[in-house]
């Protein structure tokens, strides 16, 4: 990397802000609490903040778990479906068990992939 790049990654950048007294009162307080500067505090409630906003933006491991099990029991009713309508439907639906059952595990590791990768963040 370049000194420039280097630099401009390293930068810092002034922010004025004004907040109520009530506020900054606060926030000397939480300074005093965690023995670091004001600036120091403003910085890490910035952050945390920040990222706060960031896993809201998406949705929530939750809803994806929640939303990929609901196409899973989809799946499941489908085949008990097939299988008492279709005549033959319990040998077909044997055959397409081991494709629906390793499609139901792709999906499931999928999930755990995404919720391993949230909680990490």
């Amino acid at each position: 990397m370049t000194r420039a790049l280097v630099r401009s990654a390293q930068a810092w950048h002034h922010v004025r802000v004004r907040v109520k007294p009530e506020l900054a009162s606060a926030l000397r307080a939480l300074a005093r609490r965690r023995s670091i500067s004001v600036s120091q505090a403003l910085r890490s409630v910035i952050a945390q903040e920040i990222r706060n906003a960031d896993r809201a933006s998406g949705s929530t491991p939750d809803e994806s778990a929640i939303r990929e099990t609901a196409i899973l029991v989809a799946v499941e009713l489908v085949i008990k479906l097939q299988e008492a309508s279709i005549p033959g439907g319990v040998t077909l639906s044997r055959r397409l068990v081991e494709d629906a059952a390793r499609a139901a595990i792709d999906r499931i590791q999928l999930v755990e992939a995404r919720l391993q990768e949230n909680s990490a963040q």
